[in-house]
């Protein structure tokens, strides 16, 4: 009992957005909690308010670096603390602290740098304009640099805690709040995004998926497609030269929920560059599945190639997955 009475109270300060702050005398309080507004986010059907809102707006483009809301502010067994979750991280709520240390950025890339296999990148250092953190002894250079230094170094990424690396098929590199990833081409303001490492840790923890529903309360917001996003699976990961393979499409949109009607194709190609006749496009079904069955026959071992492309609407991705083909 005394520590569902506990939660209530950390939530309901939460909800306040530091209401009572204003019982504190402060000479400068032009940007305090209280003057702040929730901000709801259509896209994912979740809203910023409070202290967390203050805290994301720290960033000068928040939807970029922290990503957007993915949850409502919830009591986290995990953590043992409120917290809410944004696509590329995580906060956390300590009411017990000063003001301008009520909320904590969870250090998602020092908790995670472990968690998935990765190859290191060779790349002698110094080379090309790069700056070492002696705190750490490692070095960020190149567009990752420009990146860091752009978006509040140190301030908002912590330290820099890895080398570059190649990881999930990416060249990465791990700060102690973030991971960032080069895209291989470059967007309107930069070649380097920040990963997901807020959806990452949400599913490796297991929290309630059904937090990542939208929050009908926030004036019945629709849900918005905004993302069209692709995860292609094998049924047999080696197979013999001739025979028969299944191919999975998951189609989903940006908070990782599925597509249904989205027209997917695939191409698959043959160890020795040959194109297998490909099976007609498939619509998703009502779990974002579109399903490929088809025969083959190889006169080389070696790894198929399956390009796999989908189209919802305007919005277009294209992925690609693999087999090998062994006696």
């Amino acid at each position: 009992m005394k520590k569902r009475f506990f939660v209530g109270v950390l939530v309901l300060f939460l909800m306040l957005g530091g209401f009572l702050l204003t019982l504190q005398p402060s000479p400068k309080s032009t940007n305090t909690t209280q003057n702040l507004e929730p901000r709801l986010y259509p896209e994912t059907g979740h809203s910023v308010s409070g202290e967390f809102l203050k805290k994301y707006l720290q960033a000068e483009h928040p939807d970029q670096i922290y990503g957007l809301p993915i949850t409502d502010p919830f009591y986290s067994n995990e953590s043992q603390r409120i917290v809410q979750y944004f696509e590329n991280s995580r906060f956390e709520l300590y009411p017990e602290n000063p003001p301008e240390l009520r909320v904590r950025v969870t250090p998602l890339g020092q908790m995670m740098l472990y968690q998935m296999q990765a190859t290191a990148l060779e790349i002698p250092y110094p080379l090309g304009r790069c700056r070492h953190f002696p705190e750490t002894g490692f070095s960020v250079c190149y567009e990752f640099l420009d990146f860091f230094e752009r978006n509040g170094g140190v301030r908002i990424f912590g330290y820099p805690i890895s080398d570059l690396m190649v990881q999930d098929g990416l060249i990465v590199q791990y700060f102690q709040l973030f991971r960032l990833e080069w895209v291989g081409k470059a967007t309107s303001t930069s070649a380097i995004r920040v990963s997901p490492l807020g959806r990452r840790y949400f599913s490796l923890v297991k929290e309630d998926q059904r937090l990542l529903a939208a929050n009908l309360a926030n004036n019945n917001a629709p849900q918005l497609i905004q993302a069209l996003r692709l995860r292609a699976f094998v049924q047999k990961a080696v197979s013999p030269p001739a025979g028969a393979q299944t191919i999975y499409v998951l189609t989903q949109d940006q908070n990782e929920r599925p597509i249904a009607s989205a027209q997917v194709s695939v191409q698959i190609f043959l160890p020795d560059g040959a194109e297998v006749y490909p099976p007609p496009p498939r619509f998703s079904d009502a779990n974002g599945i579109a399903r490929f069955d088809f025969p083959y026959q190889s006169a080389q071992l070696g790894l198929v190639i399956v390009q796999i492309q989908a189209q919802y609407d305007k919005l277009w991705a294209d992925t690609e997955t693999s087999f090998r083909i062994w006696k």
